[in-house]
């Protein structure tokens, strides 16, 4: 079966308006997003009583270092983070395909569509053994998954959360300090405030370029 195409395809195809661009597109899970939000710690979870306030009242990194947790342990830093006392966005499902969408119209979250899954028929051991062959000497030949000439399908994706445009104070460049390997680390980020001064912060890189880069791209620029 020829697997569906995910990422700005599926947003143009099922959830973009015909002549909405997409800006800036970054796949991530809940897993990977960084919580600066009151009431809950670094992985989005509610703090617990008068010691997560206190862990707050040293700063996110720091309480987020403290506590443990997955991003001390050698993981990446989150692609994402969500700030603001009350952000539209801190209550986001924890599912493994999930997009923050930035286009001229809107700042969004989606997620995939889930399909039902149906039984798969019985192979033989022979009919296995042949299919995998043949996938072999495709793949090896530099053949496409993807039939020419024949429409390619994309995943559903379905609207998580979404603000208009007309929401989004400022789009800008600033630094994160993110826990990363039981210390902090500083890396530079594009930042989408809202009015109400929550929002979203994209995560570029260790160099002010990194961010620069992204305010580009959310700007039309590139």
């Amino acid at each position: 079966m020829t697997p569906k195409l995910d990422g700005v395809l599926a947003l143009r195809t099922s959830w973009c308006r015909p002549d909405e661009d997409v800006l800036l597109c970054a796949p991530s899970s809940r897993a990977g997003i960084g919580f600066d939000v009151a009431g809950l710690d670094w992985w989005g979870r509610p703090e617990r009583g008068l010691g997560g306030r206190a862990l707050r009242a040293l700063g996110t990194a720091t309480a987020a270092v403290a506590a443990g947790g997955p991003r001390d342990q050698g993981q990446s830093p989150p692609s994402l983070v969500v700030f603001g006392s009350a952000p539209a966005f801190a209550d986001l499902p924890d599912t493994a395909a999930l997009w923050c969408v930035l286009t001229p119209r809107r700042l969004g979250w989606v997620r995939t569509v889930e399909e039902p899954v149906e039984p798969e028929a019985e192979v033989s051991f022979l009919a296995q053994v042949r299919g995998f062959a043949k996938n072999a000497r495709d793949s090896l030949a530099g053949k496409s998954p993807y039939p020419a000439h024949r429409p390619i399908e994309t995943v559903d994706v379905a609207p998580v959360a979404e603000v208009p445009r007309g929401m989004i104070a400022s789009v800008t460049t600033a630094e994160r300090t993110l826990p990363y390997d039981c210390a902090t680390r500083t890396v530079h980020v594009l930042r989408v405030a809202l009015a109400d001064g929550s929002g979203v912060e994209f995560v570029g890189g260790p160099a002010p370029e990194h961010a620069r880069r992204l305010l580009d791209m959310a700007t039309g620029q590139r």
